[in-house]
């Protein structure tokens, strides 16, 4: 087993909320207006380019942030074994890191809408291929996301890693599964936040969860 100090357990969940949290304002400067009900194409077609900048700049500062937060998830599996730990934050990472990269190719749909209307174009139009990149990236990360969620269930489930067994309720795939009622369930203008950001939400409230419950992880 590799040793980590309890700080580093703590400094890289925080490094996860703080990701998630750049994500989440990356995320609403992309695609929340408030009141609107356009596709994010016909949003994005009319936002000033400084806003779309920083939505896109911010991905690539989180990215980071996520992929340091990975290691968290490592040092939390070492109990089933280093094979185990290492395989399962490779998958984690790599989610993660697809989070980074598909934030930013989000940008092109952005891009694409905005010269389309300037040119006298739909916005819908000017933004397919930038949506057709950003949709495929999104399926890709589908199979790094499936390998790390059934190990983290496994892990959680058989008791052999630091985590109590109720932790797998909150982990992130299962939560990304609950969109439908929890955005039904808000209303108003709360409700357009979260389904704006709902993706990245998701990581908020699992690495503050884990943070929490993994803060005296490693005291004996």
């Amino acid at each position: 087993m590799i040793s980590f100090t309890p700080w580093a357990l703590r400094l890289l969940g925080i490094s996860g909320i703080l990701g998630s949290i750049l994500f989440i304002l990356g995320d609403l400067l992309y695609n929340h207006v408030p009141g609107s009900i356009d596709s994010p194409a016909v949003k994005m077609s009319t936002m000033p380019e400084s806003r779309l900048l920083s939505a896109g700049t911010l991905g690539l500062i989180g990215c980071w942030l996520y992929t340091l937060a990975s290691l968290h998830l490592f040092i939390a599996f070492q109990p089933a074994g280093v094979i185990f730990a290492i395989l399962s934050w490779l998958a984690f990472a790599a989610t993660l890191i697809s989070y980074g990269i598909s934030h930013t190719a989000y940008f092109a749909i952005a891009a694409g809408a905005q010269v389309a209307t300037q040119l006298g174009s739909g916005p819908l139009s000017g933004g397919k291929l930038g949506n057709a990149l950003f949709q495929r990236l999104v399926y890709i990360t589908y199979l790094p996301a499936a390998v790390f969620s059934l190990m983290m269930i496994y892990g959680i489930v058989s008791g052999r890693s630091m985590y109590p067994r109720w932790m797998v309720a909150f982990l992130p795939t299962v939560l990304y599964l609950l969109k439908t009622p929890v955005t039904r369930i808000l209303k108003g203008h709360l409700q357009e936040i979260i389904h704006d950001s709902y993706d990245n939400i998701v990581l908020f409230v699992f690495f503050v969860l884990s943070t929490i419950v993994l803060w005296n992880g490693l005291v004996p």
